[in-house]
């Protein structure tokens, strides 16, 4: 699993920021939906390290607002509202296709290739309504142009409304389906890349976002 963030560069290669990095990729990629139980001890055991370097990583997460405490001992993945989630989805199409455009003139040949083998494993999630090969797929493809923009600025914000995406995204595909997704704006987007159109890139990357708005309005 890919556990790359933007926040590689600037924090110290430690237990705790590894195990960090680590659930932050889970959360983005749907692995918890909301009001899962985080316990500290499962995750110690889960990633074989003591109790310390995981109460870190989850109180770092709770910071980020990624996880909250619903009482003095249980640690959750929040709910979020219909309202809020639709906020989410609209910061995301706005700040997404941006760090799209200052990603553009970085990706190469290989990178297009690279997008196009993850957006065949998408395809085949989706056919066998595999859930989450889907969503990993899904956050992969989206963070594969994106870090091209290296941006220090976008790309951390960006990583913190996905944050909080991941886990709502779930429990709507869970409802929605994932074999129901028809529009492959992936392929556009790879096909606006090897023309060098750049308005369509953004344009797919736009309208692969607003998908996500259209499932959010399947779940009453």
């Amino acid at each position: 699993m890919d556990t790359h963030t933007s926040q590689d560069a600037f924090s110290p290669n430690t237990a705790s920021t590894r195990l960090h990095r680590a659930l932050r990729v889970r959360m983005c990629e749907g692995d918890f939906s909301p009001g899962d139980v985080i316990s500290i001890r499962r995750v110690a055991a889960e990633y074989g390290t003591s109790a310390m370097p995981a109460r870190e990583a989850i109180r770092w997460l709770v910071t980020e607002g990624a996880l909250v405490f619903s009482d003095s001992r249980k640690i959750i993945v929040p709910e979020l509202s219909r309202e809020r989630f639709h906020e989410v989805l609209f910061a995301r199409k706005s700040l997404e296709t941006q760090v799209s455009r200052q990603a553009f003139t970085h990706i190469t040949t290989d990178d297009i290739d690279e997008l196009r083998r993850i957006d065949t494993e998408i395809d085949e999630a989706i056919e066998q309504s595999d859930l989450l090969g889907y969503m990993r797929g899904n956050y992969r493809f989206h963070f594969h142009i994106y870090r091209r923009s290296h941006s220090r600025v976008l790309l951390p914000i960006v990583e913190s409304l996905w944050l909080q995406y991941g886990p709502s995204m779930r429990y709507i595909c869970t409802r929605w389906g994932a074999s129901t997704i028809a529009d492959d704006y992936h392929r556009e987007v790879t096909q606006a890349l090897s023309r060098g159109d750049i308005e369509a890139f953004c344009h797919a990357i736009a309208a692969d976002i607003e998908q996500g708005m259209q499932l959010l309005h399947q779940v009453e």
